[in-house]
């Protein structure tokens, strides 16, 4: 595998990872599959996952994180009032609450149609909801 994911559960349940000190302790999973490492993020309440590269060709080892879990959600990119779950966006994966994606999702569908392009159908979608449509 050249990729390596690692979960690591945050020290703080109250705050979005901003205030986090994630790597206070040891990885509870290492080196798993992307998707089981998701899906045991999602499980506890405050959780991402790390990803590195650990391959033989030159590239950066520094590990990075790809997925964010927060119990009831982190608060809304675009909003910023309510709480929702992480999303693919146009900027990255950011925390997108119900009525934000729905709204972001038509108007996302809209513009694809306009353009005579299909939709994502990764896009303002919450990113656990999308892993049995990505290949391993």
């Amino acid at each position: 595998m050249s990729w390596r994911y690692d979960v690591f559960e945050c020290n703080n349940e109250t705050d979005d990872h901003d205030k986090c000190e994630v790597m206070s302790g040891p990885p509870l999973r290492v080196n798993i599959p992307w998707k089981d490492a998701y899906r045991k993020a999602e499980e506890l309440p405050h959780a991402v996952v790390e990803s590195r590269y650990m391959g033989e060709l030159p590239y950066k080892k520094t590990p990075h994180i790809v997925f964010e879990h927060i119990e009831g959600g982190g608060t809304c990119w675009l909003c910023g009032q309510r709480r929702g779950p992480l999303c693919k966006t146009g900027h990255g994966n950011k925390f997108v609450c119900d009525p934000c994606q729905r709204d972001m999702r038509r108007h996302h569908e809209q513009w694809a149609r306009e353009a005579g392009t299909e939709p994502s159908q990764f896009t303002y979608v919450p990113i656990i909801d999308t892993l049995d449509l990505e290949p391993q």
